[in-house]
């Protein structure tokens, strides 16, 4: 697990190139929190911090077993009945996603991935929470499997209190950077990391 500071105000996450600073670039606000003591040795305690947990090492884990391996490549020869939707890979969204991408598609073992965030209840967006975490699902599964938690990965859990809504986008920084590089990686050369 990786943690990663973020402004209280979740304009931005410290790190990479932001990694130094000690106040947000945006609306100026200090990255800790002041310390009583005079001791300058004592850690510094940052005001809200990202906990990420990287994809990479779990998607080689369901290509390091044959059964696995071989569940990843259901959503390419299940059937189902014309006009029922049992699976995503049902779904005329899927089909169109197929023709859209035909390269993507045309690999099995491709991941197709789900992101959900457990936000608030239904109509009470504005409550405040401790944290919000974001979970990663792989839709190649067969129904029974990707709908278990076993195969539903948290990836991170955004620091609360308020909503990140708007500025989910900052906190997604390092899933997005992760799944382009595992993207260009091929199930070949990730099933061997």
């Amino acid at each position: 697990m990786e943690k990663i500071d973020a402004c209280r105000n979740g304009c931005i996450l410290y790190w990479k190139d932001r990694i130094e600073l000690d106040y947000c670039k945006f609306c100026g606000e200090a990255r800790y929190q002041p310390t009583r003591e005079r001791n300058s040795n004592r850690k510094k305690t940052p005001y809200a911090i990202l906990r990420y947990m990287p994809l990479t090492p779990r998607l080689q884990r369901l290509y390091a077993s044959q059964a696995t391996t071989e569940q990843m490549t259901w959503h390419t020869h299940h059937q189902t009945e014309e006009g029922s939707m049992c699976h995503p890979s049902d779904a005329e969204a899927w089909r169109h996603f197929d023709r859209t991408h035909p390269e993507f598609a045309a690999e099995p073992h491709n991941v197709r991935l789900d992101l959900c965030m457990e936000s608030a209840p239904h109509g009470q967006y504005d409550r405040t929470y401790s944290c919000w975490p974001i979970i990663l699902t792989p839709y190649n599964l067969p129904l029974g499997m990707c709908m278990s938690s076993e195969y539903m990965f948290l990836m991170m859990v955004i620091p609360g209190p308020s909503n990140p809504k708007c500025l989910i986008d900052v906190y997604l920084e390092p899933l997005i950077e992760e799944l382009l590089t595992v993207r260009g990686m091929g199930h070949s050369r990730c099933a061997q990391h």
